[in-house]
C-alpha cells in the first residue's frame, strides 16, 4: 500500500504493520487495518492510502541512474502497444523504472527480458523491482548487447543505450515484423544517428518526440506553474519493422 499526498509519498507494510515516511519507520497497532482511501496523519502530514501504481515506483526506489520519466514511460507503453501476453526486450535497465511500467502493463502475462551490461545497475534495479512486483516472468541477461543471443523474437524492444546505431541490425533481427522498437536518447545528435542507421536494417522511422509535463500549483488566489520542473528528459524515437514484402496497387 502507498501513502500519497500532493507533494510526498510513503509506504505501508501490511505484514509488519509499519509506515515508512521520510525514511523513518512508524509501527502501528497490529489490530489496525488500512484500506485504500483511508486517511493517515503522520507528524501532522495528511496522506491517503492508495494501491501501488507504477508512477510511484520512481519516487520510492533507490536510484543508481537517471530514470525514464513517468510521462515518457507512459507514452512508450501506449505507443508500443505493450499489453498482457506479449514478449518485451528491454536493453539497459537503469534503476528499473521502465521495467516497472512494462510489468504493470503485462499484468503477469507475457515476459520481460532484460539485457544489462553493468552488474551493479542490474542488482539494484532487480532489488527495486522485487520490492513491488513478482519477478517470475523476468528473464535477466548480464552481458553486452553484442554478446546477447536470443532464439525468440520480441513484440516490443526498448533500448536505453548511448550508441544504438551500432546495433540497429541486431535489434531489428530480434523484433517481429510490424512491431515497434523504441530508442531513448538524451540529445539531438544521438537521435539523428539512430534514425539514419535504420535505412539498412529494415526499420522504418515513425516519429521522434520530446514530451514535457508542466505541473500547476493550485493555491487560492495564487495558482501558477511550478518553477522547479525538469523540462527536457530525452528524445524518444519510435520505429516499426517491415516484413520485406511489398505490394503495389
Amino acid at each position: 500500500m502507498i501513502l500519497v499526498s500532493e507533494d510526498e509519498l510513503g509506504k505501508f507494510d501490511e505484514k509488519s504493520k509499519s509506515l515508512l515516511v521520510r525514511n523513518r519507520k512508524y509501527h502501528l497497532d497490529p489490530s489496525i487495518v488500512i484500506d485504500p482511501g483511508d486517511e493517515i496523519i503522520v507528524q501532522g502530514k495528511r496522506f491517503i492510502a492508495s494501491e501501488f501504481q507504477p508512477i510511484y515506483f520512481g519516487k520510492l526506489i533507490k536510484r543508481n541512474t537517471q530514470i525514464i520519466s513517468d510521462i515518457d514511460a507512459s507514452y512508450i507503453i501506449a505507443r508500443a502497444g505493450i499489453r498482457p501476453g506479449i514478449d518485451v526486450l528491454e536493453i539497459g535497465v537503469g534503476s528499473g523504472n521502465m521495467s516497472s511500467y512494462i510489468l504493470w502493463a503485462l499484468n503477469g502475462s507475457g515476459s520481460l527480458t532484460i539485457v544489462e551490461r553493468d552488474e551493479e545497475n542490474l542488482r539494484k534495479a532487480l532489488d527495486n523491482i522485487n520490492e513491488f512486483y513478482d519477478a517470475a516472468n523476468i528473464r535477466v541477461n548480464l552481458c553486452e548487447l553484442k554478446d546477447f543471443v536470443s532464439e525468440r523474437s520480441y513484440d516490443a524492444i526498448i533500448a536505453d543505450i548511448p550508441d544504438p546505431w551500432d546495433y540497429a541490425e541486431k535489434i531489428s533481427s530480434m523484433l517481429k515484423p510490424g512491431r515497434i522498437v523504441i530508442f531513448y536518447l538524451p540529445n539531438f545528435d544521438q537521435s539523428e544517428k539512430t534514425v539514419i542507421s535504420m535505412a539498412a536494417s529494415g526499420l522504418k522511422h515513425l516519429e521522434t518526440v520530446e514530451l514535457m509535463k508542466r505541473r500547476i500549483l493550485v493555491r487560492e488566489g495564487a495558482t501558477r506553474p511550478a518553477s522547479d520542473d525538469l523540462t527536457h528528459t530525452a528524445f524518444i524515437t519510435f520505429a516499426i519493422k517491415g516484413s520485406g514484402i511489398e505490394y503495389r496497387i
